[in-house]
């Protein structure tokens, strides 16, 4: 199952650059070595590829229940976003293989969506997609990074939290309801290490 993190809005502007370095972590040495040639770039998506996170977003999540609370299923909708913040792309040789959507912002970025193609997952391409956000917000002097999880999500949550995010609240699914003991909102923090950061 794809990794949805959920969040609501913010704006801020970031860097037009790549974003992608040598594999020399972990991760990126076993998703290397999982694709069997060429080199997984992570980078940031140019406006022109708006149509493409469409298409992976329908392949993804067209008959999931999650899907309806997407605000980018059209490509007018990613430009919008785009004009908010920016989504962060995996690519192998052939194809966009995952991507995440980050609205920086001084006090905390919000990480909203990331997501890894099924054939893709569990070859390090997700935590990949989060340490390069982190590293974006971190070379803007962003102090925290805020995530929200849907509760039932287990993996999400407990790949969130081997990578230091800290729950710190609870909020329902739709506002109009109250917060319900079975499912809801975790609303998760990190905070980032502005020291040496580089980007």
């Amino acid at each position: 199952m794809p990794k949805l993190l959920l969040d609501s809005t913010g704006r801020n502007g970031v860097t037009e650059r790549f974003i992608s370095r040598s594999s020399t972590a972990p991760d990126a040495q076993r998703a290397h070595t999982l694709f069997g040639r060429g080199q997984l770039k992570i980078r940031v998506a140019l406006f022109d590829e708006a149509q493409a996170i469409v298409d992976l977003t329908n392949t993804l999540f067209c008959e999931r229940e999650h899907y309806s609370r997407l605000s980018f299923s059209s490509r007018s909708d990613v430009e919008q976003l785009m004009s908010q913040g920016k989504f962060i792309l995996a690519e192998n040789d052939t194809a966009i293989v995952g991507y995440a959507y980050l609205q920086p912002c001084m006090e905390a970025s919000r990480l909203e969506f990331l997501a890894v193609s099924p054939q893709q997952q569990r070859t390090g391409i997700g935590s990949q997609l989060l340490e390069a956000v982190e590293r974006l917000s971190s070379s803007m002097r962003c102090l925290f990074m805020h995530v929200q999880v849907v509760n039932l999500n287990w993996e999400t949550l407990k790949f969130c939290r081997r990578r230091g995010y800290v729950a710190f609240a609870i909020a329902p699914l739709d506002r109009q309801q109250t917060v319900s003991p079975h499912c809801h909102i975790v609303r998760m923090c990190k905070q980032l290490d502005n020291h040496g950061s580089e980007f």
